[in-house]
């Protein structure tokens, strides 16, 4: 396919630049009390080949990128990226620059979907964000690279792409390559669609704690192995397949932390209704607040992130409210969801995990090691059959001392 010709409507390009650009500092501008998408490239605007290659023209080798909109990935068009890694530089890559630095502070989750086109050779596909002077603030790669056929590709800009010492409140340039994975060979094509940034996704705890849909899931915390995997315990046995609390059905992913369509009988809160509480609502400066508790538990844990951004975080700032105040999602009775936690006081919440449960207000104790749990009734001593006998033998000399008692009194009311 011969390479498309650079011209292009400038005057065109520049208003799609303003929109956009207003877009994205609008919604950076907006309070955050609510989980948020923005997706800044689409590839529906495009008129033909050549106003896309004026807005991602190729940086490193010769990639073709074209219109795809016989089989696009979302709505009526995607960009189609054919490359060749054999050609001596060992990767082909294109670059969007946006009309104006753009500050991703915020935002938590970097998202783009992309599909394989078959015969394609097995490579790594490489996202770069970078700043005006091309300097390189982050990148990821996508897990499976060009090994798989469809992939939603999700990376937490924020604990899992940034690199240290870098911001993200200078983002010029975002960059799609496709790297030689090694034998310096390869061709094929890789359709990409709906770039987008987003906060309050599950991508932010991706890093740390790894991917929810995972069979078998290894903890890359403890290194415990839950045989169900994570989507499955939590969908599966905890939630009897209730998808709608955690999803939403106009949009499945991303996975927002604290909104959701609700499942049966439940608020519709998603993550937050099992690892936040309603009592923690209202403290925090860039969210609703429900998972005050869960943040100081990694903040207390040396994981400092949660805290930079969220003002609940800090638990001298703000204290959680105590951890035998269930979540939302605590009660019973509950046909729906018959096996769903119910007591944050008790090993119940633990499910696979063999070690803890959940430290709902984020003093690194979990559970009855909690005293916020010592309301609960001491269990009775056990004391055992001498024990027991000794008590009925009491029990039966206070009964005959008291008929003695009874007697005496009868007899000195008959002789009066």
């Amino acid at each position: 396919m011969a390479k498309v010709k650079r011209g292009f409507d400038s005057a065109a390009l520049a208003l799609r630049w303003v929109l956009l650009s207003t877009a994205l500092l609008a919604l950076a501008g907006t309070s955050s009390a609510n989980a948020q998408v923005v997706t800044f490239e689409d590839f529906e605007s495009y008129a033909n080949d050549a106003a896309l290659v004026a807005a991602w023209p190729d940086i490193v080798s010769a990639p073709v990128q074209t219109l795809e909109t016989v089989a696009p990935i979302n709505g009526a068009q995607s960009m189609r990226v054919a490359y060749d890694v054999s050609d001596g530089t060992f990767s082909d890559a294109v670059q969007f620059t946006f009309p104006a630095d753009q500050d991703f502070t915020l935002f938590t989750t970097l998202r783009i979907f992309y599909h394989v086109e078959p015969g394609s050779s097995v490579e790594d596909i490489v996202l770069e964000l970078l700043d005006s002077a091309d300097v390189v603030l982050g990148s990821k790669v996508a897990p499976g690279g060009t090994g798989v056929s469809d992939a939603r590709f999700e990376s937490s800009i924020f604990l899992g792409f940034l690199k240290p010492g870098q911001d993200l409140q200078q983002v010029r340039k975002l960059r799609l390559i496709i790297r030689d994975k090694g034998d310096m060979t390869g061709t094929g094509a890789v359709v990409f669609d709906d770039l987008s940034v987003s906060s309050g996704t599950y991508s932010t705890c991706r890093p740390c704690h790894g991917e929810f849909d995972d069979n078998p899931y290894v903890s890359l915390t403890d290194g415990q192995v839950w045989p169900k995997g994570l989507h499955d315990a939590h969908t599966n046995v905890m939630l009897s397949g209730d998808c709608t609390t955690c999803h939403l059905v106009s949009a499945p992913f991303p996975v927002f932390v604290d909104r959701s369509d609700g499942g049966i009988g439940l608020p519709p809160v998603s993550c937050m209704g099992c690892h936040g509480r309603e009592e923690d609502k209202g403290h925090d400066s860039i969210s609703p607040g429900r998972g005050a508790g869960l943040r100081q538990h990694h903040v207390g844990a040396g994981v400092a992130a949660c805290g930079t951004c969220h003002s609940d975080g800090d638990a001298q700032v703000f204290a959680a409210a105590a951890e035998n105040v269930p979540p939302p999602y605590y009660f019973l009775p509950d046909a729906a969801h018959p096996n769903k936690p119910a007591d944050a006081c008790s090993g119940v919440e633990r499910f696979v995990s063999t070690a803890f449960g959940l430290d709902n207000d984020g003093d690194q104790l979990y559970e009855r090691a909690d005293s916020d749990c010592a309301v609960f009734a001491a269990p009775a001593p056990v004391v055992g059959l001498p024990g027991l006998l000794g008590a009925i033998a009491f029990l039966l000399g206070i009964g005959a001392w008291r008929l003695r008692i009874d007697s005496k009194r009868a007899g000195e009311s008959r002789v009066e």
